[in-house]
């Protein structure tokens, strides 16, 4: 006959061993490449916990960070161009806080010849401090962390079983094909559908966060363009459409982006490791709102022409006047949306 003590004792050990069966499942197939990089093609729809594993476990030399604006980002183009061997590593709706971080944590660990670092005024302007998307324990090194991960309902129940259902689905292009859009529709019409028409409002001074940015730039970036010489850093504006800069213009706060765009001409360009592109004014691609599916976010071919044209040298920014112009002409490419758009 089973004591109570007994079955206590068994019920223990099969809860011990159910665990340590999920763990092992968790760690076996390892859906956010903590341990390894998958034999099976991952998931890639969480920024915040694919990046780590990626940047652990993947073999590279260069990486192109910043927000969704590099989702479009292919690799395979980075590499043609520039001769390396490169990851991407967005991360949606973040601020520079977070691409600061991850990048220091990755030059602590590897070399790279080449960092891409796509860079614009509303990143910098957000909180020096955020990491708020940043997953501390897929990061680190603390073997006791793993347990986070390896019993973790979310993974066990539907990240894995997910993960599985991608069994013999090719490895081959997954660089370039990691988080990239395939729902969207790149026109004018979605273009027009995300821009909301108003009136001017007031303009908030240029100088309105200009301390936030520079402690971004002094925190988040520089520390790690100092410490890394061998590195070459080419920090670049994303092409916004035209209908990004109507908006911000009517909203009161295209003058402190461009304070801000300043800014970054002022605290880098001293560097002789950094290079700096503003691609934000090439009008052949922002007033084109078929290169768009909304107001920001452009296609895959704008993507892959920024990389081809910065490997080119194209759009280079030597001074903060020459930021200054580029300023200048996105003044008028607002100016030149409303006149076509408003209503």
């Amino acid at each position: 006959m089973v004591t109570a003590r007994g079955w206590s004792a068994l019920v223990l050990s099969l809860s011990f061993l159910l665990l340590l069966l999920c763990a092992l499942a968790v760690y076996l197939l390892d859906p956010f490449e903590h341990y390894r990089e998958s034999a099976i093609l991952p998931l890639y729809d969480q920024e915040s916990y694919n990046n780590p594993g990626i940047a652990r476990n993947y073999d590279y030399d260069a990486v192109i960070l910043g927000t969704s604006m590099v989702e479009m980002s292919s690799p395979s183009v980075i590499d043609g161009a520039f001769g390396v061997r490169s990851v991407k590593l967005p991360m949606r709706g973040s601020h520079t806080a977070q691409m600061g971080w991850q990048l220091s944590h990755i030059l602590e660990k590897r070399p790279l010849s080449l960092a891409i670092l796509a860079v614009d005024a509303y990143s910098l302007m957000g909180p020096p401090d955020d990491d708020e998307e940043i997953v501390e324990y897929l990061w680190n090194d603390a073997a006791l962390d793993d347990v986070n991960y390896l019993l973790n309902r979310d993974v066990l129940l539907v990240k894995l079983p997910r993960l599985l259902r991608n069994r013999g689905l090719p490895l081959e292009g997954k660089r370039d094909a990691m988080y990239q859009w395939v729902d969207v529709t790149f026109s004018e019409k979605s273009v027009l559908e995300t821009v909301t028409f108003r009136p001017q409002q007031e303009m908030t001074p240029a100088d309105a966060r200009l301390e936030r940015s520079t402690e971004n730039i002094r925190r988040n970036l520089i520390p790690s363009i100092e410490a890394h010489p061998e590195t070459r850093f080419c920090i670049y504006m994303p092409p916004y459409s035209a209908a990004y800069w109507y908006q911000v213009t009517r909203g009161g706060l295209s003058e402190q982006q461009y304070r801000t765009r300043r800014l970054v001409c002022e605290m880098l360009l001293g560097y002789s490791n950094v290079e700096i592109y503003d691609f934000s004014c090439r009008l052949d691609w922002i007033e084109n709102l078929d290169n768009y599916f909304d107001y920001s976010h452009h296609s895959r071919q704008v993507s892959d022409a920024l990389i081809a044209a910065m490997a080119r040298g194209e759009n280079r920014v030597q001074t903060a006047a020459e930021m200054e112009a580029g300023s200048e002409a996105l003044r008028k490419a607002a100016q030149a949306f409303a006149d076509r758009y408003e209503p």
